[in-house]
This record gives C-alpha cells, sequence and structure tokens, in this order.
C-alpha cells in the first residue's frame, strides 16, 4: 500500500496520495491542493510567494526556507521547477527535479534523492552516485485520507 524505504538503520516513509507525495507525514510534494498541517513543497514557482501565510507552508519560491524542526533549500532550473534540499531531525533527503542540480555539491550529502522521472536516474547513474533513491513514478497511489490515518490518529491521540 505505501512504500517505505530503508537506508542503513533509517527509514524513510514516503507514499503517493491523489493530492501529491507525502514524505513522513510531514512534507507534502507537489500537491493538488494545499493542506494546512503540513509543509507543502510545490513543484513550480507560484505568481504569488505564499510562505507562512497564516496556517498554511507553502514552500513555492528559491530561498532557504529555517523552519523550528527543518532546514530547507531550494534551487529552481528548467523551466521554474523546484528542487529542494531538506535537512530535519535526524534526516536529509533531496526532491529533485531537474538532473542538473545533481552536480551541485550540497547535493552529494543528503542521504536519500527523491525524484519524478527517469532523467534524474539516468543522471545519477551517470555521475556514478551511489547513495540511495526513491523513483516517484514507481509508487503506487493510495487516498490522503488513507496515506495519513496515522497522523490523524496520533493527532486526536495527543488532543484527548
Amino acid at each position: 500500500m505505501f512504500y517505505v524505504f530503508n537506508y542503513c538503520v533509517m527509514a524513510i516513509d514516503i507514499r503517493k496520495t491523489e493530492n501529491g507525495i507525502l514524505i513522513e507525514n510531514k512534507f507534502l510534494f507537489n500537491p493538488t491542493e494545499i493542506e494546512v498541517w503540513i509543509i507543502n513543497l510545490m513543484s513550480t514557482i507560484w505568481e504569488e510567494m505564499a510562505y507562512d501565510r497564516g496556517d498554511l507552508l507553502s514552500i513555492d519560491f528559491p530561498w532557504e526556507y529555517d523552519i523550528s524542526w527543518a532546514f530547507i533549500k531550494v534551487f529552481v532550473w528548467n523551466w521554474n521547477k523546484l528542487n529542494f534540499l531538506v535537512s530535519y531531525e535526524w534526516m536529509t533527503f533531496a526532491v529533485i527535479q531537474s538532473p542538473e542540480v545533481l552536480e551541485l555539491d550540497e547535493v552529494c550529502d543528503m542521504n536519500v534523492r527523491i525524484f519524478p522521472d527517469e532523467s534524474v536516474s539516468k543522471k545519477l547513474d551517470q555521475l556514478e552516485m551511489e547513495w540511495d533513491r526513491i523513483n516517484l513514478s514507481q509508487l503506487d497511489e493510495m487516498s490522503f485520507e488513507d496515506a495519513t490515518q496515522d497522523m490523524q490518529q496520533e493527532i486526536e491521540v495527543k488532543v484527548e
């Protein structure tokens, strides 16, 4: 149903939903609808920068974002495609849409590279990068409600 990718003693939880790619129940890549309780990682630059508008958090512009529990660096490449380097808690991962970004030094420090199509995979092979990678096109889709069910139950338990 959902995809858990193991890296040594670390695991990264990635689920493909009808609303986007849910990563660790904390990040939503390429959302079709903005979610209030999560960091929305937009795939392209939006016309108006929406970072920290009230109760929603959208990362939609190239910049460095220091959120209390995460650091996100965003690069733009090829037709406004956004690429993300994320560090939080004990984990680092990159969401790469543009293969050229793989040549940046910062990308070499990421534990896991997540990408939407084969062009990035081919570039990883060409650069002989042995690090862990996740091709999003190979994930099976599930409903957003099912994907976030564990998180919703956790929130309900904390509220009681």
